[in-house]
């Protein structure tokens, strides 16, 4: 998990810098267009999996021996479902009759988030034979050549069909290695469909489909209602705002996910009582990271907008003070939501999401064509509370209450302390701004007592040792 949390936070910093560039260079418009063009067709990729990559790590992890029967069908059974997929791209993009540029946009696109979805069956191999080097290694690959060749044509003045093509590129070469690897060192390729397993896979890997389905809708819904309602502006200001704080959380969420779920279900089987504690406590250092991060983007908006795009998307700012909210709150979801997959209740925290994309969606279509961006900005916010608190429902119901809410209190009073101390003097250099404000939320994390002997058992855990 080492090397996976590495590769992680690898490629979610390549891809923080590229979107950055991306939105300079494209600007508003054009930088709407890549953003609903790439959601709306990783929104259609789904059907050309259906969960079937998921399922492959599951079966092949329990049964190595059919690594060979299972990879070849499966990825006979994904061609098929990717023409059928790319087809509904087509018929929806002449239905609904796009503009020129972004319809070619969609098509690339398109192909690329299918040729992802093939690549993903031997990362599945990998995942399942535990040879979790290469699924980093590609996947450091394809972003390391997404991000150096879009940032060649960017700076030679070419525009977003040139970049959608850079995609094509990096999907075809992630393909290519990905397969000639499988079939050299771990598997043959074999050309016999088992219609009987084909049945199979779609029926059994539907669940994990659904669970992808669902989350999709829950990050990328907002991008493509604005799309339809409010056009590339629109979504182009949202993103500028929704991306970097997206990023920064997706970042700590997935490395924190990757150290706390063994943890958790170890616990589970041998020590419940501990488990309660180590949730409560891993919740508390989250909400210590999260509240001052949320309270600082949202005082320092302006400087920090400025600072990403170089002057341009100010009208970014009022989105990027809202969305800031949702990062305390996503970085304890993501204990909560760890918690129930290790409890074995991981239907119920699909059927969470599942909940509270439905709420997304509502919310959307009532609050962006009267507030557009800013009301898909309070409608993430209120989507990711909605979703914290079912998570905490479903572990009191399945599991005991546990009462994470009361570790908030002295972060929240210390974040509070330190916004009141740095408004005054928000319009110095932000990095001093930011070097006091941690002095001070430190220091008052202190005064108030917030670490205690119970600390430990986080610590001790996280680095395999007994509580």
């Amino acid at each position: 998990m080492g090397v996976m949390g590495a590769a992680q936070v690898l490629t979610a910093l390549i891809s923080f810098v590229l979107l950055i560039y991306l939105a300079r260079f494209l600007g508003e418009a054009d930088f709407g267009k890549y953003n609903f063009a790439f959601s709306f067709t990783n929104l259609f990729a789904i059907f050309a999996d259906l969960g079937i990559s998921q399922l492959l790590i599951r079966e092949i992890a329990r049964k190595k021996q059919l690594s060979e029967y299972y990879v070849n069908n499966a990825i006979l059974l994904k061609i098929l479902l990717s023409i059928l997929t790319f087809i509904g791209i087509i018929l929806i993009t002449w239905t609904l009759r796009f503009p020129k540029i972004l319809s070619i946009l969609l098509y690339l696109f398109g192909i690329y988030n299918i040729l992802s979805t093939l690549s993903s069956t031997y990362l599945s191999l990998f995942q399942a034979w535990e040879k979790m080097e290469y699924v980093a290694l590609f996947q450091v690959i394809e972003r390391v050549i997404i991000a150096t060749f879009t940032l060649i044509v960017l700076f030679q003045g070419y525009g977003v069909i040139a970049v959608a093509y850079i995609y094509i590129l990096a999907g075809i070469i992630d393909m290519i290695l990905a397969a000639t690897i499988t079939f050299k060192k771990f598997i043959k390729p074999l050309f016999k469909i088992d219609w009987g397993l084909q049945k199979k896979l779609l029926i059994m890997g539907l669940p994990f489909g659904l669970n992808a389905l669902f989350a999709v809708f829950f990050f990328k819904i907002d991008t493509i209602l604005l799309g339809f309602l409010k056009g590339d502006v629109a979504v182009g200001i949202y993103n500028a705002a929704y991306n970097p704080l997206l990023s920064l959380s997706m970042i700590v969420a997935g490395i924190v996910s990757a150290a706390i779920y063994p943890v958790m279900s170890k616990y589970y089987k041998e020590n419940k009582e501990s488990l309660g504690k180590f949730t409560i406590i891993s919740s508390k250092y989250l909400a210590i990271f999260g509240f001052p991060i949320a309270i600082g983007c949202f005082i320092l908006a302006d400087k920090f907008i400025l600072i990403l795009y170089a002057g341009g998307y100010t009208g970014a700012i009022i989105a990027f003070q809202i969305l800031a909210l949702f990062i305390p709150i996503r970085l304890v979801s993501t204990i909560t939501g760890t918690l129930l997959s290790s409890i074995n209740r991981q239907g119920y925290r699909m059927f969470s999401v599942g909940i509270s994309a439905a709420f997304n969606i509502i919310l959307n279509l009532i609050l962006i064509p009267y507030y557009s961006y800013i009301g898909a900005s309070i409608a993430t916010v209120l989507s990711e509370l909605l979703l914290y608190c079912l998570f905490l429902f479903y572990i009191g119901r399945y599991y005991k209450t546990i009462n994470v809410n009361r570790t908030f209190t002295k972060p929240l009073i210390a974040s509070i302390i330190m916004a009141m101390t740095i408004y005054p003097i928000k319009n110095l250099n932000p990095f001093i701004i930011i070097g006091l404000a941690t002095i001070i939320y430190f220091l008052f994390l202190f005064l108030l007592k917030t670490f205690g002997d119970d600390d430990r058992l986080l610590l001790n855990n996280l680095l395999g040792k007994e509580a």
